[in-house]
Formats: C-alpha cells, sequence, structure tokens
C-alpha cells in the first residue's frame, strides 16, 4: 500500500496508523524523557506510521465512515497505542521498584529527588537499576524487538478492532503479580544480607550499649549495598536479558489474544 498525497481514504488510513504508533511512542522508553523535544516524537512516530502503513496489505486497510465513526475510530486507535506503551513501561518500572526495595534496606529513602520522567519522586537505587536495565535494553537490541511487536500489532488488532476484552483483564492481573515478584527477585540478593546485617547490628547493640549503632548503621549499610552491588553486577546482565526475553514473549501472547 503506498500512499497517495490526493487521496483523502488512504490519509485517513495513515491517521489511524500513526494514532495508535503516537499512543505507544508516548509511553516507549528514553522517549519519554522531558530532554527529547516533543516534535522529535511526534516526527519519529510519523515516520514509523509511514513505514508500517505503507508495509500494510489491502485486507488491513480500514476505512471509517465520516464523522462520528471518525472519531471513534480515532480515539480508539489512541487508547490502543496507550496500552500497549502502558506494558511496556509497565515492565521497565519493574527495575525502579526493585532499587526502590533497596534504598529502603539501605536507608535511602530520604535521600529522594523529583524525576521528571515519571514525574513523582524516586530514589538513587531506583534510578541506578532502570538506566542500568535501559542500557542492557539497548545493548541486546531490544528496541528492536519490541518495534517489531508494535508492527505486528497492526496484523493483530487490525485497524478498527475494539479495545481488549474483559477476558484479558485476568492476563494483566497476572503480569502484574509477576512483576512485583520479580522485582523482589531482582533485589533479593541486597536486600536479604542488608537484613541481616540489620540483625547483626541489633545484637551488637543489645551485647555493647555504648556503640551509637544508629550512626555506625547508616553509613555501613550504604556502603554494604554498594559493595554488593559491584559484586553482582556482572550476573545481572544474563538476568536482565532473560527477564526481557520473558517480557516480549507475553508482550507477543497479550496482542495475539487480544481480538
Amino acid at each position: 500500500m503506498i500512499l497517495d498525497l490526493l487521496d483523502m481514504n488512504a490519509w485517513m488510513g495513515y491517521l489511524l496508523v500513526m494514532v495508535r504508533m503516537m499512543g505507544a511512542m508516548v509511553l516507549f522508553p528514553y522517549l519519554t524523557w522531558a530532554g527529547i523535544p516533543a516534535v522529535l516524537r511526534v516526527a519519529i512516530a510519523m515516520m514509523l506510521a509511514l513505514l508500517v502503513f505503507i508495509s500494510l496489505g489491502e485486507e488491513l486497510y480500514y476505512q471509517p465512515e465520516m464523522g462520528l465513526h471518525t472519531w471513534m475510530a480515532i480515539i480508539n486507535e489512541g487508547l490502543t497505542g496507550l496500552s500497549l506503551g502502558f506494558m511496556i513501561f509497565l515492565f521497565f518500572s519493574m527495575f525502579m521498584w526493585a532499587g526502590s526495595m533497596v534504598d529502603l534496606k539501605a536507608a535511602l529513602m530520604m535521600s529522594g529527588e523529583f524525576d521528571p520522567y515519571f514525574g513523582t519522586q524516586v530514589t538513587i537505587w531506583g534510578q541506578f537499576y532502570y538506566l542500568l536495565a535501559l542500557v542492557f535494553y539497548l545493548m541486546a537490541n531490544g528496541h528492536h524487538h519490541l518495534l517489531r511487536a508494535l508492527t505486528g500489532s497492526y496484523h493483530y488488532i487490525p485497524l478498527g478492532t475494539g479495545l481488549f476484552a474483559p477476558e484479558q483483564a485476568e492476563s494483566i492481573f497476572i503480569l502484574f503479580s509477576q512483576l512485583f515478584v520479580l522485582a523482589f527477585q531482582i533485589s533479593a540478593p541486597i536486600v536479604l544480607i542488608l537484613m541481616l546485617l540489620d540483625i547483626s547490628l541489633g545484637l551488637l547493640g543489645k551485647t555493647v550499649p555504648q556503640v551509637h549503632i544508629f550512626i555506625l548503621g547508616l553509613p555501613l549499610k550504604v556502603v554494604m549495598s554498594m559493595f554488593l552491588l559491584a559484586l553482582i553486577l556482572p550476573l545481572m546482565a544474563g538476568g536482565f536479558e532473560g527477564l526481557m526475553d520473558r517480557f516480549l514473549d507475553f508482550f507477543h501472547t497479550f496482542i495475539m489474544e487480544w481480538a
């Protein structure tokens, strides 16, 4: 399919493709950073939408009736793109949750700062885990796989298809629960050792009351968390890659079960 500059029907089809792509790009990793101009994000979405539209077959072409049907189709495609983008955003938020668990045990929750990316206050290790996952994601060409999955969504979820069926709500709840479990598993090595350190400091405080445990424990836990992270950092690459493969499998299954 080629975009005919004089064909209004073709422009309408391209508009629907672009609206879905733009909805996904709103929450796409590293494109949501406030430092990236909005014009650049729109340009990327328009370029990708044009490539997808040209690759679509005639059987996937959808032309809504003019008037209310057109606006409903545009809103529907925007919500579809936002839903797919939110699934991707949710996956990367898992690493932020894992880092926040480490900050909680390392007594670094008070060191959080406002992050315009998330629009809320985030912690030091939460940002570190998220950026580390993003680096592994780019090194493993994960953005290629996600773009390929978004392109495939136009085949499995043709233009004009309604929002996902209520039966898929169970899959979404399963994803939420799995992400929380995986976030704990990512942070578990450091969290458990810091917990043992808290128990040891508590026993030391009972044995030697003259020792100021609070003054001693805070810097000790911070240094210990940095040391433990340096030890397990080489092992995290394989783990992150495996998590991304699992998420891509779930993402593909979610798209195929949509309609």
